[in-house]
């Protein structure tokens, strides 16, 4: 654990693959997102937290609960919307982990960011932020936002050769195909898959280590 916390301390201080990443998971890949003017977007942040459980690194994901919006029922990072008591992006972070899991604040080590993720349907800026604690943190839903929580074994991720595809339905009930990660029968998809994908890009060394 040590060993890779002090490997992504410094991966993520250099260049991040961004854009070639993301686009590999994009669900609709006709877009160029580069064109969408991002001035009015709704700032947010997302919590990517590494920890052991046993021997092995995890991170922990989230399923919405089912409802009437965009990103209902979908797997997801622990996040959500700056408030205006948060005094950054970090806090954003940090304080929506701890309101829809439990994560206790001053335990974790935030150690970088990825790339920034816009989501054109709900226009929303996401930053993912990475963090790390050194045990393995007794997670608390909160059922309002939480239907369930489970731990994505690090290796899971690295071993993924390239993305399956999957037939999603969108809010307005039209159906496409979607890039996708499926572990063990979960479906991630869209802005999550975004930023895992480039999680994995940056793993992919260590895990040759």
């Amino acid at each position: 654990m040590k060993e890779l916390k002090a490997y992504l301390v410094e991966k993520l201080k250099q260049e991040l693959p961004g854009k070639q990443a993301q686009i590999e998971a994009i669900p609709y890949r006709k877009i160029d997102y580069g064109t969408f003017n991002m001035d009015g977007a709704k700032k947010s942040a997302v919590l990517i937290l590494f920890y052991l459980k046993g021997n092995d690194p995890h991170i922990v994901l989230i399923q919405r609960p089912v409802y009437e919006g965009a990103h209902s029922g979908q797997i997801a990072f622990p996040g959500g919307k700056v408030e205006e008591e948060d005094r950054d992006i970090v806090a954003t972070a940090l304080r929506e982990a701890n309101e829809e899991v439990g994560v206790v604040i001053k335990d974790v080590e935030v150690i970088g960011r990825l790339t920034d993720m816009y989501i054109p349907v709900s226009n929303f800026l996401v930053t993912p932020v990475v963090g790390f604690v050194d045990y393995l943190p007794h997670f608390i839903p909160d059922t309002r936002e939480v239907a369930e929580i489970f731990n994505l074994k690090i290796e899971e991720l690295t071993n993924v050769e390239e993305l399956e595809t999957t037939k999603v339905k969108l809010a307005n009930k039209l159906a496409v195909k979607a890039p996708c990660f499926n572990f063990n029968g979960k479906i991630v998809w869209g802005a999550t898959a975004v930023m895992l994908n480039e999680l994995r890009w940056i793993l992919r060394d260590h895990s040759k280590s």
